[in-house]
């Protein structure tokens, strides 16, 4: 059985109960597999289980344990959940019709994919669950859709500057944070642990991930040891030299002098009364930005907004697009949707192109 845990955590109940597991796959199915060895169907195994974020492994979990619902309401029998019929997919894709956002329902339909995938079926989804799909979107309740989150701009890290106190270790760990975050198009999941005081080894930048200037100005790498799209791989992102209060290398200097830092210690991280070393959290982390951004106005943000806001800050100040895809380490023109203020971007590409 391959990746029989691969919808695990909270939600690992969804693959085990009866008529949803992955030990569902009909006898034929494997009748013109080779028969491999232990070793060899336990390495398929463990790079099935990193083919997924974490993060996405949850929100699978929780939308198989939808689908198997769905089929007991519906008296779908075992046979029939795997390999699914297109017919049964487009049912399901279509169950919540008018009540949930386009997006909810074709992540479900991912993650039922997803179980065909690990379980080596076929997969028939096609130009009918296309359309279903779409007639979901359109059926989505206003409620579902949310107004775009506001990007972090620069002018709100001036405010950070201003308000927080650089030389107090917390203050200054959460400012490094927000210029990094911010210049570095980075996620907070990718610099922040989820844990007060403590962290899992080989997920978060430690001192020695940040590499020496690199420029003349002083620019540096920062290696981050786990991200998103490469997992364990992890990538390089480039802090740059800025102009201005939120200068992220001004940020670090002054961060790793205050918070004592040292190569083997979390980067973002700081000194509590006792002079103990504290993992910065995201939640920490953002509740004191916007803190000090709501005593100026400033509706509350999340973190995926420092990412945003890099990504037009950078765009809109001209650097070329395939620049700041590379530095943002998009792989995809996905990075577009982001583009938040077209008022800026578009005269400053578009304006007297006729000239």
């Amino acid at each position: 059985m391959i990746v029989d845990n691969l919808f695990k955590r909270q939600h690992r109940r969804a693959a085990a109960q009866p008529y949803g597991s992955f030990s569902t796959r009909r006898k034929h199915a494997h009748s013109r597999r080779p028969n491999l060895s232990e070793e060899a169907q336990e390495k398929i195994q463990r790079a099935m289980q990193n083919a997924w974020a974490d993060s996405t492994l949850d929100k699978y979990g929780a939308s198989l344990e939808a689908y198997f619902h769905f089929c007991n309401k519906e008296q779908v029998s075992r046979r029939q959940r795997l390999p699914a019929d297109e017919f049964l997919l487009c049912a399901f894709a279509a169950s919540r019709a008018g009540e949930v956002a386009g997006g909810t329902a074709r992540g479900a339909v991912a993650a039922v994919k997803a179980w065909h995938i690990v379980n080596g079926e076929q997969w028939n989804g096609g130009i009918r669950l296309r359309y279903t799909l779409r007639g979901v979107e359109k059926l989505a309740p206003s409620s579902s859709k949310h107004d775009e989150r506001p990007p972090v701009t620069a002018a709100m890290l001036d405010v950070l500057d201003e308000e927080l106190d650089h030389n107090d270790p917390k203050d200054a760990a959460v400012f490094v944070t927000a210029c990094c975050a911010f210049w570095g198009q980075a996620r907070l999941g990718e610099l922040l642990s989820t844990a007060q005081g403590s962290y899992k080894q080989g997920r978060i930048p430690l001192g020695a991930d940040l590499k020496p200037p690199s420029s003349r100005a002083g620019s540096r790498i920062l290696r981050l040891p786990y991200t998103k799209t490469k997992g364990k791989l992890g990538e390089d992102t480039m802090i740059c030299r800025q102009r201005g209060r939120s200068d992220p290398i001004h940020a670090v200097e002054n961060h790793l002098v205050v918070n004592d830092i040292q190569a083997d210690l979390p980067l973002f991280a700081y000194r509590n009364e006792r002079g103990d070393l504290k993992c910065l959290t995201r939640k920490k982390f953002l509740e004191r930005c916007n803190e000090v951004w709501a005593r100026h106005g400033f509706p509350t943000h999340t973190g995926h907004a420092f990412r945003i806001g890099g990504t037009t800050e950078l765009l809109i100040a001209g650097v070329s697009p395939e620049v700041v895809q590379a530095m943002g380490r998009w792989k995809s023109d996905a990075f577009k949707v982001y583009w938040r203020r077209l008022d800026l971007l578009a005269p400053l590409h578009a304006e007297y192109v006729n000239v």
